[in-house]
């Protein structure tokens, strides 16, 4: 195996040339040196989903890296999250007595007694997130509060600490947790306990299947026994809220809980100066396929006025949401044809798509290209082309049956 061009691409983040060329590497290669010598370098880089892949082909995650490195240990006291859940995909029972899991737990915990919040160089390392990830995994579940109070050690929403405590509690999707998230969502005195308890909000209206309990399915329990209580409590704050962290997670959740009609409520933010806020209203816009009709011109005019934003996947939403709509007219395919040179390739898919589903042959001749131009399922446009064919078939298959062949 020529190792050169891999550890040059792990080296400048090109993930997608990294898989490519492991396409062309028997797995048996990566089972030697030159394989964990690679997986050393994508961990050492933080290229998660290169470590991933090379797990998954069997690379051997329990021999040491140069200068006798021990992998699941090096990331569990770096703190990289993403990385050490890499490396543990194939490590077998968790619970076991000297399992991989029970060591980075280990380190993780001695990491975060040894210190110093605040002094960090770059992003703070995510010993936290480990801590309650593992410890989920073998079964032991803190409390909210708990949760809460690692979150908000380095209080960031975009942190993997903050994130991994509400997926942790959105897991646990019952009326205990939302009395405790409503009431931490109403705390006034403190804006980063009301953006945690709005975040959890949000996390159990998903509706979450725990991966600690396969034999237990949301879909089983029946209907969130909080879901209109929820809407409640968060319709007001669609008024009310200024922090747009915040009111991004009310938006969010608010139109989790709600009925497609309540969901109307969010368009008045659909022009709002913060892009996250922008992105929150797009998305329940564009998958509300009852109210992306021509009775509700308004959310239309939203969708449209979204297609122009200069956030890249905020066009690619909104024009998700107008090519997925049955609404046919010469304007609304103007709008789509002017995104065919989109410089954002997913908001250019779209926008073809939306012109294919109406028969319109601009979108069919660039979907072929974007056809052409697909080596495997990791090549760009590869799944959704695969959705847009079926559904254009679908609807050239009415449109037949519709005008009898015609």
């Amino acid at each position: 195996m020529d190792l050169s061009p891999l550890l040059a691409a792990v080296a400048r983040g090109d993930d997608r040339t990294v898989f490519d060329l492991l396409d062309d590497v028997p797995e048996d290669e990566l089972g030697g040196d030159d394989g964990v010598a690679l997986l050393a370098a994508a961990a050492y880089a933080e290229r998660d989903e290169v470590v991933w892949r090379l797990v998954e082909a069997g690379v051997d995650v329990t021999r040491p890296w140069a200068g006798g490195v021990d992998p699941v240990t090096w990331a569990a006291g770096r703190g990289a999250f993403p990385v050490l859940q890499a490396l543990l995909i194939r490590s077998g029972d968790p619970r076991g007595a000297d399992s991989p899991h029970r060591r980075a737990l280990r380190v993780a915990q001695a990491a975060i007694a040894s210190e110093a919040v605040g002094e960090e160089q770059g992003p703070p390392p995510a010993h936290r997130a480990i801590v309650s990830h593992l410890e989920a995994v073998l079964g032991v579940h803190r409390s909210p509060d708990e949760l809460m109070a690692r979150a908000l050690v380095h209080a960031r929403p975009d942190h993997d600490d903050w994130c991994e405590s509400l997926l942790q509690l959105g897991y646990r999707a019952d009326q205990e947790v939302f009395g405790w998230a409503r009431d931490v969502a109403g705390d006034r005195s403190s804006l980063d306990r009301r953006r945690f308890g709005l975040g959890v909000l949000n996390f159990i209206g998903f509706g979450l299947d725990s991966p600690y309990d396969p034999d237990v399915h949301r879909e089983d329990e029946g209907p969130l026994p909080f879901r209109q209580d929820a809407a409640a409590f968060l319709r007001p704050l669609l008024d009310t809220e200024k922090d747009p962290h915040a009111l991004g997670s009310v938006i969010a959740a608010f139109t989790s809980y709600c009925s497609p009609e309540e969901a109307l409520a969010v368009l008045v933010h659909a022009d709002h100066a913060d892009p996250g806020v922008r992105r929150c209203v797009a998305s329940p816009l564009a998958h509300h396929s009852l109210l992306v009709t021509a009775d509700h011109p308004d959310v239309l005019a939203a969708l449209v006025r979204l297609a122009e934003d200069p956030v890249p996947d905020i066009r690619e939403t909104a024009l998700c949401g107008l090519a997925m709509s049955h609404v046919d007219t010469a304007e609304l395919r103007a709008v789509m044809a002017a995104h065919l040179a989109d410089p954002h390739f997913d908001a250019r898919l779209e926008a073809a798509a939306g012109l294919a589903l109406r028969g319109d042959e601009r979108g069919h001749r660039v979907l072929d290209e974007v056809r052409r131009g697909i080596k495997n399922h990791r090549s760009p446009g590869a799944g959704r082309l695969g959705d847009i064919h079926h559904l254009t078939r679908a609807r050239e298959e009415n449109r037949c049956s519709i005008t009898g062949g015609r």
